[in-house]
């Protein structure tokens, strides 16, 4: 059945190509005040770039096909459409608590009513809008924001799925099986290295897809000495940490507090740090927390050299790297676990990173450790991405429900913008931890849950 759908302005900067994503035997229909108000748009950074880029898509469409009863025919099939206002009517006229745009795409979508449009159905975010319309006869509909989506709707990286023995047996045997093997893949967009927890009728396993295939995975079979994954997220964690530079250079992991995403980060680096380990893989470490320096004036109000004014918001790092040792030595006291640690920083093993001052940086053999990543800007985070060289790991940590920064929120930061950007890039591996897999203590666990 053919519809109609309406985009105010938030629906239109939800993606790219947002009017190719309503089916292709539709019509979508722009009202000429919500065009109005993309060219003046002085919103979010990235939203601005999106609303520019349908600004130039709308350009260079024959101005004549937009404007007609039938539209503009797109690639996909669907027409699109830019219809202007006749006169407000008075029920809409009198509509006290809304603004004039609102209105005006009020009309729009009663007057396609009127002259027999099928199945018009407007498409908004705000409940508020959606309520109001169907107060007015107008059918309304929510919409996945792509670039900023709910918590509910962000990438988690891995899939739950159920498989029979004996697919999940030859997986493990041959190396791979085609996708077509799990039942549910035809109602599935599987993104290009997400992980798959196979439940079957008899046990379970861990997979990745890639290239149409399912593969089980291969670097987390034998962890550095001393190590084990606490559960299958983490084993996930594990195969991206372990995966080598060239094949994972981006890993994008998502948390709670205590889910152990920096701890095992910095000890797989140390485990192929050179001049440190066997085997040797990266030059150096790397490590940052955005804590410092969104703004890189901000740096110049401590005491100190960089290292100094630094290391005061990296006691993280530092808890981890003691925790490894303590592991490594048990027998050893807080003091000389803090030296050990202290040593690497003295040996130019382990560096401190301000994120401000990372323009014009090549960072080669690296692996560098962002964490916090949640309390940086989505616009600071290609300024980050695109230091790395060849042989780096870049490891962005965090967790999307701790934000610190007030211009930030559980749906706008650069951990979930740099998770939906490249989820699906062949060369970026994601895994979200489960926040009910604390490995810090009760009371550390029944804070996340209560508070």
């Amino acid at each position: 059945m053919k519809k109609t759908f309406v985009l105010r302005t938030e629906a239109t900067l939800a993606s790219t190509n947002p009017t190719l994503r309503f089916g292709n035997d539709n019509t979508i229909v722009i009202p000429m005040a919500i065009l109005q108000n993309l060219y003046r748009y002085q919103g979010l950074p990235e939203k601005q770039r999106l609303a520019a880029k349908f600004i130039e898509y709308i350009d260079q469409i024959p101005e004549k096909e937009l404007l007609s009863e039938i539209g503009y025919r797109q690639q996909n099939g669907s027409y699109l459409r830019i219809v202007d206002n006749n006169p407000l009517n008075e029920e809409v006229e009198s509509m006290v608590d809304f603004s004039r745009l609102d209105k005006r795409v009020y009309q729009v979508c009663l007057d396609l009513k009127k002259t027999g449009h099928p199945n018009v159905i407007l498409i908004s975010k705000n409940p508020t809008i959606r309520l109001k319309a169907r107060q007015l006869g107008i059918e309304a509909q929510m919409f996945k924001d792509e670039i900023f989506p709910s918590p509910k709707d962000q990438y988690k990286g891995f899939v739950e799925i159920s498989m029979s023995q004996t697919s999940l047996d030859k997986m493990c045997q041959n190396g791979e099986i085609p996708i077509k093997e799990v039942y549910q893949y035809g109602m599935y967009s599987w993104m290009e290295n997400e992980f798959l927890n196979i439940t079957t009728e008899a046990s379970h396993g861990i997979g990745r897809y890639t290239n149409g295939k399912i593969l089980p995975l291969k670097y987390s079979r034998k962890l550095p000495n001393g190590y084990r994954a606490l559960n299958a997220e983490q084993t996930m964690l594990w195969e991206c940490l372990l995966a080598p530079p060239e094949i994972a250079p981006l890993v994008v992991v998502k948390g709670a507090a205590g889910t152990g995403k920096t701890y095992c980060s910095i000890a797989m680096a140390l485990e192929r740090l050179r001049n440190y380990s066997n085997p040797e893989v990266y030059d150096q470490i790397l490590v940052a927390s955005p804590t410092v320096t969104v703004s890189n004036e901000k740096i110049g109000y401590l005491p100190g050299d960089i290292d100094e004014k630094v290391g005061p918001y990296l006691g993280g790092i530092m808890d981890n790297l003691k925790a490894i040792f303590r592991e490594q030595a048990p027998e050893e006291d807080n003091s000389k676990l803090k030296d050990r640690a202290q040593e690497l920083f003295e040996r130019g093993l382990i560096e401190i990173q301000p994120i401000g001052f990372l323009r014009g940086r090549t960072i080669p053999n690296t692996v560098f450790i962002i964490d916090e990543t949640q309390n940086i800007k989505p616009s600071d985070i290609q300024d980050i991405v695109t230091r790395a060289a060849k042989g780096s790991k870049f490891i962005f940590l965090g967790d999307p429900d701790q934000i610190n920064n007030p211009e930030l929120n559980s749906r706008y930061n650069g951990l979930v913008y740099l998770s939906e950007k490249m989820k699906g890039n062949a060369l970026c591996w994601q895994v979200t931890l489960n926040s009910e897999k604390s490995i810090r203590g009760d009371l550390a666990q029944a804070a996340l849950n209560i508070l």
